[in-house]
């Protein structure tokens, strides 16, 4: 070593200074590229994983509705009410570009219907935040495309009508949901009503609208951020409650239609119900598909936290947020071992570049899937439609 140092230092004194901040240079240079490729290259410990679930939240979207007061009620959004913003197609895209730099050993390079499956909820703005997704995820590689300035080939998003959702919105007709979610608004009003009436009153003052409910101040709090954040100044009496206490009333808001193990079985349940059969398909050597994507709602994030068991938080999850489920063999299989987990990470937005962890409640680590679906057995629907009957 010290041979070494020596003959660097009587290079660099000898003339050769050049030379030497030219490979000083190289050296940085090379350095930082490997600290980059470590930092944001292929992950290269993702082999043992089987198979990948993602829902995740659409994108940036304008608002669904307004209030009689608003002043901007002849506003003209991008495409409507409802609809999908260019923020947002970009934070779909750089979604799907944090997939397959997090997955890229898992999921190939290619789409293949017999690797992927993607589902969408029935709303417009979920369908294109998928294909957004899919555009980066999916990107041909040279020679594949089939126009030369298009870098892009089509992907196929399978949605369902809204009607007759039993996975996603959950909207299809269920008198015993729609029973236990008056149920929660009433003892929500029991609880907080006396508290809550004087500010239902002064936003009902303020807006021209009935409010009289916290699902009320959920859709206000919603029309209000999103005009914030395209860069409308708000009416002088947000400022009092535009706020924190807001949002939070906003996220209870979401909880409701979880508020108790039937809503959580009914609304969330399908959904793990689908991820873990799939899981055991894949488990068993049935199942091909590496990635299974969802693209979906907010509540639709919700009601899934809170039927894994995710009860004493709430949530208000951002555009492009996404909970990712991971079948994982164990580290010490063997050849023909069936001995699987499963990892659950939680990505609250497309600015973050690594997902957290979330410790399934109730089931003891490393999670085995076969004691995970002993932990969610009470959330698992068995027939949906007769448990909506009775």
């Amino acid at each position: 070593m010290e041979y070494t140092r020596s003959c660097w230092i009587q290079n660099c004194r000898g003339g050769r200074r050049g030379v030497c901040t030219a490979v000083i240079i190289l050296g940085i240079l090379i350095s930082s590229a490997l600290l980059a490729y470590t930092a944001f290259g292929p992950k290269s410990d993702n082999r043992s994983i089987r198979q990948i679930a993602i829902i995740f939240r659409h994108g940036d979207r304008t608002p669904t509705e307004t209030y009689p007061n608003d002043p901007y009620l002849d506003y003209s959004w991008e495409d409507g009410w409802g609809a999908l913003t260019k923020v947002g197609m970009l934070q779909l895209y750089q979604l799907g570009e944090w997939i397959r730099l997090e997955y890229d050993s898992v999921i190939g390079k290619k789409y293949e219907t017999s690797s992927a499956k993607i589902m969408s909820s029935y709303a417009d703005r979920c369908i294109m935040s998928a294909q957004a997704l899919l555009a980066a995820l999916y990107r041909p590689e040279p020679g594949d495309n089939f126009m030369n300035d298009l870098p892009w080939r089509p992907v196929p998003v399978h949605s369902i009508p809204r009607d007759t959702d039993k996975l996603i919105t959950v909207k299809h007709r269920c008198p015993t949901l729609d029973f236990e979610l008056k149920e929660a608004y009433v003892n929500e009003s029991i609880k907080n009503g006396e508290q809550m009436a004087s500010y239902f009153n002064e936003l009902a003052y303020h807006t021209g609208k009935k409010i009289s409910t916290i699902t009320d101040v959920e859709f206000l709090y919603n029309t209000l951020e999103i005009e914030a954040n395209h860069g409308l100044e708000l009416p002088e009496w947000t400022k009092k409650f535009y706020n924190k206490e807001m949002r939070e009333i906003a996220s209870r808001s979401l909880s409701l239609f979880t508020s108790n193990t039937f809503q959580q079985r009914l609304r969330g349940g399908p959904l793990l119900k689908e991820i873990t059969n799939n899981m055991m398909l894949s488990r068993n050597g049935h199942d091909k598909i590496k990635l299974y994507l969802y693209s979906a709602h907010d509540i639709t994030l919700v009601n899934v936290l809170r039927a894994m068991g995710f009860t004493n938080e709430l949530f208000k999850p951002d555009y492009g947020a996404a909970l990712i489920f991971e079948l994982v063999l164990a580290e010490d299989f063997e050849e023909n071992d069936l001995e699987v987990h499963v990892k659950v990470k939680y990505l609250n937005n497309t600015e973050m570049y690594e997902a957290t962890p979330l410790k399934i409640p109730q089931c003891k680590e490393p999670c085995k899937l076969l004691d995970l679906l002993r932990v969610w057995k009470d959330v698992l629907p068995s027939d949906w439609d007769s448990e909506c009957l009775n």
